[in-house]
């Protein structure tokens, strides 16, 4: 495979609050996302002043979707994330993606 070639797939993580599930659902959705798998986890911090300091809430129910979305698309989604959900932001969310050169099943 050529080096200077960009994947076709990317492998999209979103990491927030369990309560934007199913908006993040529907805008993976809309953005033909295929895959799509949702974890539930509860975080481990506490509140603490040095929490408090930094800025960090003590949200502790989140939610892990991941998903395998086109590269144009992943490159729309997290624009999406950054400007409409703030995920630019502090306490608002975490987003990336990886991208997959294949597949073996």
């Amino acid at each position: 495979m050529n080096d200077a070639q960009t994947s076709a797939l990317q492998y999209l993580v979103i990491i927030a609050e369990q309560k934007k599930k199913n908006k993040f659902l529907t805008l993976l959705s809309e953005h033909g996302a295929r895959g799509i798998e949702t974890v539930y986890g509860h975080g481990s911090m506490s509140p603490s002043a040095i929490a408090a300091a930094f800025g960090f809430e003590a949200e502790q129910s989140k939610v892990l979707i991941s998903c395998l979305v086109k590269s144009e698309n992943a490159r729309e989604l997290i624009n999406v994330l950054y400007t409409d959900y703030n995920f630019n932001k502090p306490n608002t969310g975490i987003a990336f993606c990886i991208p997959v050169e294949g597949l073996a099943f």
